[in-house]
């Protein structure tokens, strides 16, 4: 063999995949996929949580799940499925904060010290959403103990990051959660992928057609008020409405069910379904 025995290509070395020897013969390549389909499927588990929780507005924007970690989180947690780590971006936390005790920060001062108050935040934070993320990833199945006696320099390896974006509707700004998943919990998943992809396999054409998602639409609340008020609304603008007792499920325009809203663990549910005869 003579000459040049290099492949040669113009492609970045950060856009290449590096295929690992102990993740051959798994289904650890559709994990980002699978994590970003279950996150997407529930996406306002989190934004509710804060809204009931913190009063504050925000909307899950986008969803990344990062391999190459050049980070570490700031809370760390052990669990039955293996260990789990947290980080969020200060901009969200102090927002956060803020609406939970009140008062704002002073504008010239860009990073202003951490504060007692921030690291019990995050504390909190950290389990609250590290259990919601897991029950999402698990398909509803909550977690049985969450351990924080995890220490810093305690060696683990962090097989993935999942980034959730949020949009904060008070402040415009776009503000990150991370939640770290070490080399068990990717395990845990892949788990999960092997024993679906059979069921999926061995499903009729018909079955698969059932199984497609539809989006419903649930009306909360209603109110009338003449046309020139409508027209006067302004930005933060407060309207005081009542809570309709049975509320409305659609799917667009047409009228599905009537149903009741209940709350647990940080998420909304419809319950007490009752169907609505079409006129």
């Amino acid at each position: 063999m003579t000459g040049q025995n290099k492949v040669q290509h113009k492609v970045a070395s950060e856009h290449l995949t590096f295929l690992k020897p102990e993740k051959l013969g798994r289904h650890y390549h559709r994990v980002p996929a699978y994590i970003k389909e279950l996150t997407h499927k529930y996406p306002r588990v989190i934004a509710d949580y804060f809204l009931i929780h913190y009063r504050i507005h925000c909307d899950l924007h986008e969803v990344h799940v990062q391999e190459q970690l050049k980070t570490s989180p700031e809370c760390r947690y052990r669990t039955e499925i293996g260990k789990l780590g947290f980080s969020i971006d200060r901009p969200l936390l102090t927002e956060l904060l803020e609406s939970y005790y009140g008062g704002v920060s002073r504008a010239d001062q860009d990073e202003p010290p951490v504060s007692s108050s921030e690291t019990r935040m995050r504390a909190r934070l950290g389990i609250d959403v590290s259990r919601m993320c897991a029950r999402i990833l698990r398909g509803g199945t909550p977690l049985e103990n969450i351990d924080e006696s995890v220490g810093t320099y305690e060696e683990t390896h962090w097989g993935c990051r999942v980034e959730l974006i949020f949009y904060s509707q008070a402040t415009g700004v776009r503000s990150s959660i991370f939640l770290y998943l070490d080399a068990q919990v990717i395990d845990e998943l892949t788990r999960h992928l092997a024993e679906d992809i059979p069921a999926l396999l061995t499903e009729p054409p018909a079955h698969r057609v059932s199984q497609l998602p539809v989006r419903l639409d649930c009306v909360l609340a209603r109110t009338q008020m003449p046309l020139t008020d409508v027209l006067g609304l302004k930005l933060d603008d407060i309207l005081m409405v009542r809570l309709l007792d049975r509320c409305e499920v659609h799917i667009k325009q047409q009228k599905l069910f009537h149903g009741a809203i209940s709350e647990d663990d940080g998420s909304l549910f419809l319950t007490s379904l009752d169907s609505v005869k079409n006129q």
